[in-house]
């Protein structure tokens, strides 16, 4: 039986995923139209650039998502965005399907970019301790280990220039920042795709038996699609395919995904157990009150032994009424005979506590 998709009010366009549209698109706009007349480079400032390139800012982990390589990058991601996200606000309501949203961008970015230390910090670990102690010797150090095929010209061909003219040292450290710096700067991210990725795990595992059709012809469940996208990007990633499109980010949004739901419903569960430990704890705490309140009727109900502290039968309520009746008339007889001073200490207290009764 295919799982049904419950929702609470159900919207086709929900205000999340709607208003997201509507920036994405007024965003790649902008950007076309800026890059067209010269006025601001929006990549520079609101693409997502590596951590230790002096085009890094800390906004960009937001803005990234909202910036695209061209019309088709804008238009799969929107659709893509709309086909699941849709679902998903619906399911979730708009606060939680906002955060998941962002949280899983940022992480599917910090993965990419993680992957993207381990390529790139041997050759500007190589060329920082150059720059630090420039000298002939750390220069050839440097080509001889540098391991990115994309300077290997520069450093060869400025290599045989420093052997002909040492004089240039200072100024070939210099050129040689600058180009590490080009370099970082050119390491720049763009688009949802990393959140996108994120949805579709979300949705996987929130209608796992629900039916995607992929190019609108051939059924297959939701789980199985994740599972299929996601061995894909992995493979993509491993095999390392010079095609521009950032595959651990993509996966990076779908492990965070998993590891948010995760922890959502660890925490519901946790919240279910506190309230019905609470209602357990509510219920007997009632019943101790009750228990209570009913041993107090009954004390109020029966005669309770002065000696004892505890309640006696009728019968013996009876009698024992009778004889203090029979023991309080022998002592108004004696009082009336006698006088209140010929009462013993024993008669005297017998009369005082049967007053208080």
């Amino acid at each position: 039986m295919d799982e049904q998709i419950r929702m609470g009010g159900f919207k086709i366009l929900p205000p999340g995923v709607k208003n997201l549209l509507i920036i994405n698109t007024l965003v790649f706009f902008a950007t076309v139209v800026f890059q067209q007349t010269g006025l601001v480079d929006l990549d520079k400032w609101l693409g997502l650039h590596y951590i230790a390139a002096p085009d890094f800012h800390i906004w960009q982990f937001i803005t990234y998502m909202f910036m695209h390589a061209n019309f088709n990058h804008l238009f799969f991601n929107m659709f893509a965005l709309w086909m699941f996200g849709a679902a998903v606000e619906n399911y979730w309501g708009t606060k939680r399907f906002l955060v998941y949203f962002f949280i899983t961008g940022i992480g599917a970015a910090m993965c990419h970019y993680l992957i993207v230390f381990f390529q790139v910090h041997p050759t500007v670990a190589l060329i920082n301790q150059f720059i630090d102690n420039p000298s002939l010797e750390s220069y050839r150090y440097l080509v001889e280990h540098n391991t990115n095929v994309q300077f290997n010209d520069m450093f060869r061909n400025n290599l045989v220039l420093l052997e002909q003219n040492p004089s240039v040292l200072d100024e070939l450290a210099y050129v040689t920042a600058n180009a590490r710096d080009t370099y970082l700067n050119s390491i720049n991210i763009v688009g949802a795709s990393g959140a996108v990725y994120g949805l579709l795990l979300a949705f996987g595992m929130l209608f796992p038996n629900s039916y995607i059709y992929i190019y609108f012809l051939l059924p297959i469940k939701a789980k199985w699609f994740v599972i299929l996208y996601g061995g894909i990007e992995l493979l993509s990633g491993i095999w390392g395919t010079s095609d521009g499109v950032a595959h651990f980010a993509h996966l990076g949004g779908m492990i965070f995904g998993v590891l948010l739901i995760l922890y959502w419903r660890h925490a519901e569960r946790q919240r279910n157990n506190y309230y019905h430990d609470y209602s357990d704890n509510k219920d007997k705490r009632l019943f101790s009150r009750f228990k209570e309140w009913r041993a107090q009727r009954n004390r109020d109900k029966f005669y309770v032994s002065t000696e004892s502290g505890r309640p006696i039968s009728d019968e013996d309520y009876n009698a024992r009424r009778t004889a203090e009746k029979k023991r309080l008339d022998e002592i108004l007889d004696k009082i009336s005979a006698n006088g209140y001073d010929a009462l013993t200490k024993e008669e005297k207290d017998f009369l005082f506590h049967y007053s208080k009764k």
